[in-house]
């Protein structure tokens, strides 16, 4: 197994030394910026329509576009003309329902003294077919929306909030908010174990792991972690936990890749992960997903050394298949999501790039 034909689609491309202010809403950047840097922070492939759907970082609030894979054209979805100028990114909060919508978050990168003038993060949803969008909510004042997990049987989404760290329970039949409000850790996204319970990492220096149980609105504080919990914590941005990536295997298990680029899995019977161990000596593992039944295909590495990999869970095995590279030489800077399309085609998402744009980046697997 290989990665091979490498190659990235650019959107809108920003190839200046990167702006860093330290307020960095739609209105502290430079004109040229606010229109033409964009970052590719989370993907959610919809095969039945063939089409990919981008949630993007760019500051002037058109923040989620539609990509075909067939003509390989990025299509705009006009969240521009919904946006406020605090919604700068949907960073890792796309999720599709059992009737076709698509329901997304809106984050931000402003600093904490604009805080009371940011109205907070919505909760969107792209409807049926017209893919018209309408804001549902605003779940938590001042606070925008980092990730989101959508539970399609009980119609729930789970979100989890920036700079404060909190956490809701967002229902979408009656538009109710139970808002948990800080819990001191977050996961880059979360997931739901085959019984319905949400997982995500509390308190800000230990990043033990917690469940939340739909049927009884309760919440269990474990006081277990991953394994070198403290040592991955704050990689990602100052005060974020270990979790990177967090996926239901369909085995009973919950898979978790960490900041730190290794690979756990969860029991949710007894809250307690094991150590899989590194596919290579790498941070960061952002990309995970199921694929061909015992396999596990992710993402690992960070600042131009990231790889493709896999992990045979019958053989407990790592198969490195190769470097994101293009034929040009240019690599992918950082990796922050990943969608497949099919068995074979992958598609990656890119961001904070110094001193360009980040791309959607594609590849195939050969087997």
């Amino acid at each position: 197994m290989r990665v091979k034909n490498v190659r990235y689609h650019i959107l809108r491309d920003y190839n200046k030394e990167k702006v860093i202010v330290d307020d960095r809403s739609a209105d502290g950047i430079s004109p040229e910026m606010r229109e033409n840097y964009v970052a590719f922070t989370c993907l959610l492939a919809v095969p039945d329509e063939g089409i990919v759907y981008c949630g993007i970082t760019a500051y002037n609030g058109d923040i989620l576009h539609a990509f075909d894979p067939e003509t390989k054209k990025f299509r705009s979805l006009g969240y521009r003309a919904v946006a406020e100028k605090f919604e700068v990114k949907v960073h890792r909060s796309l999720a599709a329902a059992r009737d076709g919508s698509i329901y997304g978050a809106t984050a931000c990168l402003h600093d904490v003294s604009r805080r009371r003038e940011a109205p907070g993060g919505a909760i969107f949803r792209l409807a049926p077919r017209t893919r018209q969008i309408e804001k549902l909510a605003i779940p938590c004042r001042y606070d925008y929306i980092q990730t989101i997990t959508l539970d399609a049987e009980r119609r729930l989404i789970y979100g989890l909030t920036y700079p404060v760290f909190k956490f809701f329970v967002y229902h979408l039949d009656t538009g109710v908010v139970e808002d948990y409000d800080y819990i001191g850790s977050i996961t880059h996204i979360s997931a739901l174990d085959d019984a319905g319970r949400f997982w995500g990492t509390w308190h800000n220096t230990q990043h033990y792991l917690f469940s939340y149980d739909p049927t009884t609105r309760t919440i269990n504080w474990t006081r277990n972690r991953l394994p070198g919990a403290e040592r991955d914590a704050n990689r990602m941005y100052p005060g974020a936990g270990p979790v990177d990536v967090m996926i239901n295997g369909g085995d009973g298990y919950l898979y978790i890749g960490s900041t730190g680029g290794a690979l756990y899995r969860l029991d949710p019977r007894k809250a307690q992960a094991e150590w899989l161990g590194k596919p290579n000596p790498a941070a960061r593992m952002p990309g995970l997903t199921v694929w061909r039944d015992a396999l596990l295909l992710g993402v690992v590495g960070d600042e131009n050394t990231s790889q493709v990999f896999v992990y045979d869970r019958d053989k407990k095995s790592f198969h490195n298949l190769g470097p994101i590279i293009a034929d040009n030489g240019l690599g992918i800077y950082r990796t922050h999501d990943l969608a497949l399309v099919d068995e074979k085609t992958l598609y990656i998402a890119e961001t904070d790039v110094p001193g360009r744009s980040g791309y959607l980046w594609e590849c195939t697997l050969e087997t």
